[in-house]
């Protein structure tokens, strides 16, 4: 196992990475919002480390979405109910228009060149699309202290990056940490 691998692994053990969706409601509502457009979704979890979205989506949202998970590494106690791909995020192997949703849940800040993954979910992404990136804010100290953090995100900052990219309709929410979210037009 490589030394960053082996470092991700120790990191996720020490702050108990899983399914760490703080901003619930946000999510719930922009999942509800693209239902609304879509009716059934495809959706693809960016660091999706053992896909317990996987299960937390269809419990909460049944048969309406299919759940497609990617990550740099792959543990042996992952939900293999799902689709899963050992997969770079700045460089995605899916065509163009193969997703309804693209989320990246406390993943961003791990991603070297994080904005090229926000092209390539722009890319993957079908028009009327949307992402949901959650992260924690710059200004708190676990932004700075998890080694596996190549970057401090703000939603502010995030906005503008998104927004020349091409997302448009972009919110965010911030409580120590933030979720924000955008649509491919």
């Amino acid at each position: 196992m490589s030394l960053y691998k082996k470092t991700l692994v120790e990191e996720a053990e020490k702050y108990g990475w899983g399914l760490i969706l703080i901003h619930r409601n946000e999510f719930n509502n922009f999942i509800d919002s693209l239902l609304k457009k879509f009716n059934k979704i495809r959706l693809l979890d960016i660091g999706a480390w053992k896909c317990m979205l996987g299960d937390y989506l269809k419990e909460n949202f049944g048969d309406k979405i299919e759940y497609v998970g990617v990550d740099v590494i792959d543990l042996p106690d992952r939900l293999k109910d799902y689709e899963f791909h050992v997969m770079n995020a700045e460089s995605l192997l899916f065509p163009p228009n193969s997703f309804h949703a693209v989320v990246f849940i406390e993943t961003l800040e791990h991603i070297v060149d994080y904005v090229r993954a926000l092209r390539e979910a722009y890319r993957v992404l079908v028009s009327g699309g949307g992402i949901f990136i959650q992260s924690v804010i710059c200004s708190d100290p676990n932004a700075l202290h998890d080694r596996t953090h190549y970057h401090v995100l703000h939603p502010v900052t995030l906005k503008r990056l998104m927004e020349w990219i091409g997302f448009s309709n972009i919110e965010y929410k911030e409580s120590g940490n933030f979720a924000i979210w955008g649509y491919k037009v």
